[in-house]
Order: C-alpha cells, then sequence, then structure tokens
C-alpha cells in the first residue's frame, strides 16, 4: 500500500493542474537524454522503518555529472526564443537547431557559476558553435575551474564571491 502525506498548510497546484510538458518534450529532442534513473535502496529503507527508499542519479546528466545541464540548456533555449523567435521551431536535432542559429553568430553565453551551471553553459555555448565566457569567484577549485575550461569558456577569475561573480 502507498501512503501520502501532505502538508495542509502549504499549496500544491499540480494536485489540480497538469504540469508543463514542454520543458521535457525540449530535453528529449538532445542527443543523450534519458529520464533520471531511480535506483532501489533497500536496506536504507528497512533502516529508516520505511517500504521502499529510491535515489535519483544524477551522475551523468546529458554528459555532465549534474542535472544542471537541464537548467542551464531550458534558461537558454528560452533566452534563443525570445531574441530569434518562434523561427527556430521545428527542429529534430541538435545540428539542425545549431543551424537555424547561425544569423545568431557570433553570440556568447556568459554566466557566474562556483561549478556545475558555469560547465553546463559553456558545454551549451560549444554544441551550438557560440563562445562563451564564465565568471567565477576567486575560491573556486582549481578542478572545477579546468572542468569549465575544458568545455572551451573562456573563465574570468573574480576578486570575492559568488555574488562578485554575479555583479560582472
Amino acid at each position: 500500500m502507498v501512503r501520502m502525506y501532505f502538508n495542509p498548510s502549504v499549496t500544491h497546484p499540480l494536485r489540480e493542474e497538469e504540469p508543463n510538458r514542454a520543458p521535457r518534450d525540449f530535453h528529449r529532442r538532445l542527443p543523450g537524454y534519458a529520464p533520471t534513473p531511480l535506483i532501489p535502496v533497500p536496506q536504507l529503507a528497512a533502516k529508516v522503518g520505511v517500504g521502499q527508499v529510491w535515489v535519483k542519479d544524477e551522475s551523468n546528466r546529458l554528459g555532465l555529472p549534474s542535472f544542471k545541464i537541464l537548467g542551464a540548456w531550458w534558461a537558454t533555449y528560452q533566452m534563443l526564443l525570445r531574441l530569434f523567435g518562434q523561427h527556430l521551431e521545428p527542429w529534430s536535432s541538435l545540428q539542425e537547431l545549431s543551424k537555424k542559429l547561425q544569423p545568431l553568430r557570433p553570440l556568447k553565453l556568459i554566466a557566474a557559476t562556483d561549478g556545475n551551471h558555469g560547465r553546463a553553459v559553456a558545454r551549451i555555448a560549444a554544441l551550438l558553435g557560440f563562445a562563451s565566457r564564465i565568471f567565477v569567484p576567486s575560491n573556486t577549485s582549481p578542478a572545477r575551474i579546468d572542468a569549465i575550461a575544458s568545455e572551451g569558456a573562456e573563465v574570468v577569475v573574480v576578486d570575492g564571491s559568488y555574488e562578485a561573480a554575479l555583479s560582472q
């Protein structure tokens, strides 16, 4: 038997409305997209006294070790639609989308990050044939900076915190 508990003081709009399927439909067109694998963890379920525990495995999302690329892709695409209009649709492959974006070149994607988001934006830029500039705070680990640079981004280290990088 499945039991669900809801906090009565929190509104749950998705109970009454269908969720927006546009982001999922968009991501399904990207190469390498797959639903998030759910891994059963029966030992943990037994330990905490519940029937089942499942863990979302986001260790490989569209070729990166983080779910951040999903949001970065969706935000980038929404901005491209604003710049280019609905003329981007329809497309069925990344190559087809990239060809439709040709009139926007040269274009540079810019982001601030302290890790995975910036790498995702840099990967998207490279896949679309754009340049990228990623601002990172000075306390960002060299491994993260190298990972972002490995995607072809220009990495700019900013003195200060993430907020300082964001203000650039």
